[in-house]
């Protein structure tokens, strides 16, 4: 079976339509010894998702095996361990669909702006698309070398478009170089840390006690499945200057109260007045978690989102304020203020820890500051809101665009091109 074959099988095995015809996992299991997408389907496939084809206009860009595998290697984590993240999933497909256009060729003309080509030749300026995480784009060029498609994730990695076009109803699939990570995907936790520099402080409080603690030192490279409690640095302000002073004892005592055993995303791996064992021994922390109505990244309406706060042994509380950020095989959360174990120095710490400021998780590179990753649905969001003809790309999308000519579906759903 060919690749063109091959991906128009795939996606009739995964994407069913409303009317549940098609069962998305029995087909795609036959594709398990073809192929070179078929990680990719398995991906796909373990979303159960819907749509009908011929009212969503949607473009999905489909890794090959051997870049997955590539992936795969860079998390540390198998096929199978992926798989049980079902939440990793999402952020991963939902990064690789660009809803409201349908790319026929990515070397065609865009009808709908003025008969311009649809990607730009000039690197320092390229298109950018609007994915499905409502969080991140794709910038995309033409090598004027290769003549090549290049692609530019979240965070600088570049892939190429090496094949595909093919077709099923109005949705195009192309296979592509590498997998693309969004602003939500790291290899690891220094590489997150890289890139949010509202968490420097934490980062190098977690690099120095991690010299006195094997268990931070693992966990701290992503090699053991654990959930990092990250508080920014307007609310570390004061606290890191006593835990710098203080005993390394101490040091470590505060950060492994920060890290909690097993991955945890937000809402699935919280329970409400749960007791939450961390990696400090003997310490544990209360979760409360509830809803706060927001506005739907796809559709503007109103719709539950989750709110947890934790609260320490010692009495301390800080509100989860990003969440589900992946890091090899470790989860991040960010906290608007440091948890404070019942410890010899809790007293001066909760007192500097009053004292710091109370701030949310500064985006960046990011289509909308108001939107966050929970659950598992905006793939299955993004694909509902295509076949609608909705344009929520615009409205998600203005926070860090300021010329939407150089984004084709930000202002308008436009179709086929």
């Amino acid at each position: 079976m060919n690749r063109v074959a091959i991906a128009v099988f795939v996606l009739h095995a995964l994407l069913a339509t409303c009317q549940g015809a098609v069962e998305p996992l029995t087909k795609a299991a036959a594709l398990a010894s073809t192929g070179d997408n078929r990680l990719w389907a398995r991906l796909v496939g373990a979303l159960k998702l819907t749509v009908d084809e011929d009212k969503a206009y949607v473009t999905m860009l489909v890794p090959t095996d051997r870049a997955v595998n590539a992936f795969l290697k860079e998390m540390g984590l198998s096929i199978e361990q992926l798989l049980a993240r079902p939440v990793l999933v999402d952020a991963l497909v939902s990064y690789h669909m660009i809803p409201g256009i349908a790319i026929s060729s990515f070397y065609n003309k865009n009808k709908y702006e003025g008969n311009k080509d649809l990607i730009s030749s000039n690197a320092d300026s390229p298109t950018v698309f609007a994915t499905a995480d409502v969080n991140d784009v794709i910038k995309a060029y033409k090598s004027p070398a290769t003549g090549l498609i290049a692609l530019l994730d979240a965070q600088g990695h570049r892939s190429v478009v090496v094949g595909g076009g093919s077709k099923y109803g109005n949705i195009y699939l192309y296979d592509v170089s590498a997998v693309l990570l969004s602003s939500s995907v790291f290899y690891n936790a220094p590489d997150a840390f890289r890139f949010y520099p509202q968490w420097s402080s934490a980062a190098d409080l977690y690099s120095k006690a991690a010299l006195y603690s094997d268990t931070l030192a693992d966990t701290f490279k992503g090699q053991a499945d654990s959930t990092f409690l990250v508080p920014n640095n307007a609310a570390l302000k004061d606290t890191a200057r006593v835990l710098v002073a203080a005993p390394a004892e101490a040091l470590v005592q505060v950060m492994e109260y920060h890290v909690v055993p097993g991955v945890r995303p937000v809402p699935e791996g919280w329970t409400n007045n749960a007791k939450v064992d961390t990696m400090l021994p003997g310490h544990s922390m209360t979760a409360q978690l509830s809803t706060t109505p927001i506005l739907d990244a796809f559709t503007d309406d109103q719709v539950p989102a989750p709110v947890l706060t934790l609260v320490s042994d010692a009495g301390s509380k800080a509100r989860i304020v990003a969440y589900n950020i992946f890091a090899g095989r470790c989860l991040m959360l960010a906290l608007d203020a440091p948890l404070i174990p019942n410890i010899p120095a809790a007293g001066q710490l909760l007192a500097q820890a009053g004292s710091g400021g109370r701030r949310g998780l500064l985006q960046r590179h990011r289509q909308s500051q108001r939107f966050n990753n929970f659950g598992q649905t905006r793939s299955q969001a993004a694909l509902m809101a295509a076949m609608r003809g909705g344009n929520p790309a615009g409205r998600a999308s203005s926070s860090w665009v300021g010329n939407y000519n150089t984004c084709p579906n930000c202002r308008t759903w436009v179709g086929t091109v």
